[in-house]
């Protein structure tokens, strides 16, 4: 190792001590003793396999020394604490035009985890919360993982059945959501004996507890008046429900033990999974799986820095919400601007208004923001604020990706849209797209996996794992240190399912994604593997028309292929689709042109019937909803059937 490059070690070494860095402190030391370790031969690729598992084409694009650092091993608490303890007046949470500071931030959590106590929570005690993303809704996130018992976020929109069978499944004694909920919630514990003896407490908070001051009392007032009008349904008084100021001070009468102890493998968080081609199933997080995730970031070519503004739209409820969206910026010492409703049309006045460095969004957002900066060319003229803008839930066409980069360009941003890719069982991020990375233009690419994540894809029947590289197609599968625990409440059979034995001895996630690797270690996910449509004997993945339609029309918004059981052909392909806003006077010229697309395609993959809508349905972490598609799809009467009924009439 060159004498400059340990003197700057030895710098960084001293500022770390002086910082208490711990981490830090043990990574450079590491370095310092055994320096070979960042030599240039240790990234050298020298013996290629063409396996990605064994090669990581991807390593190039990392620092030397990288992947001899270590992951956190504590409480997700301790290492947001130990990473902002520094950092007290910076700004944590903004709700609204209230800004929250570090300081503020963990005296709330220290509170909160107090009232949690005082009502008799205990480690390993499931507390379901069905809330939105709000200040109140980040304070339990971390104040039952001090006292070491596990949130369950449930998404408020939840179904009075599926909200019954968490209670029961996850054996809460508490249960929490908004006070407009209040109705349906007491209605179903006069209803049910059994689960109104378990539920000891409910907990209706108000999303104006935050607000600034002022904004708070008006909007209560206009509740009050609602409320008296019956516009608005009154919250009924019982003695098992609670509000969050008598819960909060409820708390202060606490003066026991605050913290459980830290053991690997601890449960944090359960979330459940969007259910977008199957039934949304309940996902255990772990301590590492927020602590490795800000660890693998950190690590990586990012544009993350204290006291930056993030816009923080994704809901807290949903993996890459409460991960990625809330505890990853918290962890760099951000500002989490809140935005608690789901926004989509509104997208582009929220970044005019807070001007954010870092945006996360799913793909229609992007397409959002995408059609206002080309219909309104003299609003958001500088767009120089942003830092970061990360595109993640499902896949965003290359076209239009391209095209926002150029419009971002043209008002003084000089960054790229980076898709990445990732799964809730994930943790739920596993690769990124990086400025260095993007700049080799690959269409349809969600980047590269993170540092200390393994990806390569395999033959799903023989499981064999495939070469990269070669334009070969196979299942992706992972190892991640943010991997979940497993599913919860008794879904071993699942959990069994997800994995698989490796051949090469070690256990690999099954993403159930299809996809391909190219020779930099870039990931292409061409289709879900449960998601292919059977016709005539062939199977196709839809994916591969959808993308073939958006490519070639560019007044096509969106579009989703979904097969309707037939009992000849077993499916019949049927089209849903969208037009952009300014094409869709000329509705009928645009159907002529896909349907004569489509006639290009091999006989089987041709649609049978095209369906214009206004929107196509979206799952609560905004990716289409096929499950809906494919109901609304076995609704329409086959053109098939009924060309039969006229040549018969």
């Amino acid at each position: 190792m060159k004498l400059k490059t340990l003197r700057m070690l030895r710098k960084k070494f001293e500022y770390a001590v002086s910082e208490n860095n711990i981490y830090e402190i043990e990574t450079i030391a590491r370095y310092l003793e055994n320096p070979k370790e960042n030599s240039d031969e240790y990234y050298e690729q020298k013996n290629h396999t063409g396996y990605a598992s064994i090669d990581k084409p991807q390593i190039k694009y990392f620092k030397k020394g990288t992947l001899d650092a270590e992951l956190p091993k504590m409480k997700m608490y301790d290492y947001l604490y130990l990473r902002n303890k520094k950092n007290p007046n910076f700004i944590a949470l903004n709700y609204y035009g209230r800004k929250i500071t570090y300081d503020e931030l963990f005296y709330n959590i220290e509170q909160t985890a107090k009232a949690f106590l005082e009502l008799g929570v205990k480690e390993k005690d499931n507390v379901v919360i069905s809330m939105p993303t709000t200040p109140e809704s980040v304070y339990m996130l971390f104040a039952l993982n001090r006292i070491g018992a596990v949130p369950v976020e449930l998404d408020p929109r939840t179904t009075d059945k599926d909200i019954e069978i968490t209670m029961k499944e996850s054996n809460t004694k508490i249960y929490i959501t908004m006070e407009d909920c209040s109705p349906m919630i007491d209605d179903m514990l006069s209803n049910n004996q059994e689960l109104n003896e378990q539920i000891k407490k409910v907990m209706f908070i108000s999303p104006t507890e935050s607000l600034p001051f002022g904004m708070n009392y008006l909007s209560d007032f206009k509740d009050f008046i609602e409320r008296m009008k019956g516009t608005k349904p009154k919250v009924p008084t019982k003695e098992k429900y609670m509000n969050w100021n008598d819960f909060i001070k409820n708390g202060r009468n606490y003066k026991g033990k605050i913290d459980s102890p830290y053991q690997e493998g601890t449960v944090a968080e359960i979330i459940y999974s969007s259910g977008t081609t199957a039934s949304p199933k309940p996902i255990q997080y772990t301590n590492e799986t927020f602590t490795s995730m800000v660890r693998q970031v950190e690590l990586g070519e990012n544009d993350y820095k204290a006291q930056d503004k993030n816009l923080d739209i994704i809901p807290l409820f949903l993996g890459f919400g409460s991960n990625n969206g809330v505890y990853t910026i918290l962890a760099f010492g951000m500002e989490d601007i809140l935005i608690p409703v789901p926004v989509i049309d509104g997208f582009p006045k929220l970044v005019k208004k807070f001007k954010p460095n870092h945006i996360l969004g799913a793909p229609i957002h992007m397409n959002v923001l995408l059609n206002y900066l080309i219909n309104n060319p003299s609003s958001l003229k500088d767009l120089s604020f942003l830092k970061s803008v990360v595109v993640g839930s499902a896949h965003l066409e290359s076209a239009k990706q391209y095209a926002l980069d150029q419009e971002l360009e043209k008002r003084g941003c000089n960054i790229k849209v980076g898709p990445g890719y990732g799964q809730n069982e994930a943790g739920p991020g596993l690769s990124l797209s990086t400025d260095t990375f993007l700049e080799t233009q690959k269409p349809g690419c969600s980047g590269y996996p993170l540092i200390f994540t393994t990806m390569s894809i395999f033959d799903p029947e023989t499981d064999e794992e495939l070469k990269y590289g070669e334009d070969l197609e196979g299942e992706i599968r992972y190892k991640t240190p943010c991997s979940m625990k497993g599913y919860a409440f008794d879904r071993e059979e699942l959990t069994a399912e997800y994995y698989k034995l490796g051949k090469d001895g070690t256990i690999w996630a099954c993403s159930g994604d299809l996809g391909k690797i190219d020779k930099d270690g870039g990931i292409y996910i061409t289709g879900r593997k449960t998601r292919q449509i059977g016709r005539n004997g062939f199977k196709f993945a839809p994916t591969e028309i959808e993308d073939f339609i958006i490519s070639k029309i560019p007044a096509v918004e969106s579009c989703a292929l979904v097969g309707k059981p037939d009992d000849i052909q077993e499916n019949i392909p049927i089209l849903f689709y969208t037009l952009k806003e300014q094409q869709k006077n000329y509705s009928p010229v645009i159907r002529k042109e896909i349907i004569a697309l489509c006639s290009t395609l091999k006989e089987y993959k041709i649609p049978e019937e095209y369906i214009e809508k206004e929107a196509l349905p979206l799952t609560p972490n905004l990716k289409i909803d096929f499950r809906a598609l494919e109901r609304e799809a076995n609704s329409q009467k086959s053109s098939v059937l009924v060309k039969k009924i006229e040549k018969n009439i």
